[in-house]
């Protein structure tokens, strides 16, 4: 085998300490986790884990690029499909809010991920986010260039949608309980119309039919 090649069973074990990683990060966030904690929810010695990832930061890292990823194609599927720009920002805000409510773990990570990174922040290389940023971005302004959209900061408008997206997941099971509230899909696709039609009022030039 040449050097710096995986084999399959080394693949193998990456894949399931990314699995477990993203689990306990979610629970825990970086901070909260540590090498053992990983190890031991993985059964196995805590060398075995550094033969894969040398710093508990790099396992973080891989599962914040896996989850981005998994989004970032989500996303890219909503903006491609058929239709004006109108049908492809209702396409984009329903794809984000449903990801969302399948993956509530990584929706949870990716927020205790943005409340503790203030402090890595200026040390970070890389930031796995940036790519679905970009893509959001590029679409908003690429709308507005062809007179569909209104002239908006898309950074600002992202922060307002993924923050309403990322409370409603983490706020979901409460008010669920306080309101008893029995439906959990139909309270998620509640929330994802709203969030179209806020969307539509926020940027659509015309009012939408």
């Amino acid at each position: 085998m040449k050097a710096g090649q995986v084999t399959a069973r080394g693949a193998g074990a990456r894949e399931r300490a990314i699995e477990v990683g993203e689990r306990l990060f979610a629970q825990r966030g970086l901070w909260g986790t540590s090498v053992r904690d990983l190890a031991t929810a993985l059964g196995v010695p805590t060398a075995s884990l550094l033969h894969h990832f040398p710093r508990k930061e790099s396992l973080y890292r891989s599962v914040l690029e896996r989850i981005a990823g998994d989004l970032d194609r989500v996303m890219a599927r909503a903006i491609a499909r058929p239709g004006d720009h109108a049908a492809r920002l209702r396409a984009l805000v329903r794809a984000f809010a449903s990801w969302s409510a399948r993956h509530p773990r990584r929706s949870n990570l990716l927020l205790r991920e943005l409340i503790d990174n203030p402090a890595r922040i200026g040390a970070a290389e890389v930031l796995p986010l940036t790519p679905v940023v970009e893509r959001m971005s590029a679409f908003l302004r690429d709308g507005a260039r062809a007179g569909s959209f209104r002239r908006v900061d898309p950074i600002l408008f992202i922060i307002h949608l993924a923050g309403s997206i990322a409370y409603f997941v983490a706020a979901r099971p409460t008010f669920a309980r306080m309101i008893g509230r029995r439906d959990p899909a139909g309270f998620q696709r509640a929330h994802a119309a709203d969030l179209v039609q806020l969307a539509e009022r926020a940027l659509l030039r015309m009012e939408p039919s």
